[in-house]
């Protein structure tokens, strides 16, 4: 598949996204994102390449925020939260 019809196929699944959540403004980046994540999987699944999707899975993206581990101590900031 080359790059546009590929982009197209992303553009379409990106939409369908952001209908299916009701349509929210200004989230386009993170469905553009989440479809790209989709199409990756199905294409690994297609190829065979379980294992590179499940390497993958792991991946934080810049609109992600990545899990932290449990605090020790005094929170860093006033923000924090102890747990």
């Amino acid at each position: 598949m080359d790059n546009n019809d590929r982009e197209e196929l992303i553009r379409r699944r990106a939409y369908a996204i952001w209908e299916r959540e009701g349509r929210p403004e200004g989230q386009d980046r993170r469905h553009w994102e989440q479809a790209s994540r989709e199409m990756q999987k199905e294409e690994n699944r297609s190829r065979g390449g379980e294992k590179q999707d499940l390497e993958t899975e792991g991946t934080t993206h810049a609109t992600s925020t990545p899990a932290s581990p449990p605090s020790r101590g005094k929170p860093r900031d006033a923000g924090s939260i102890e747990r």
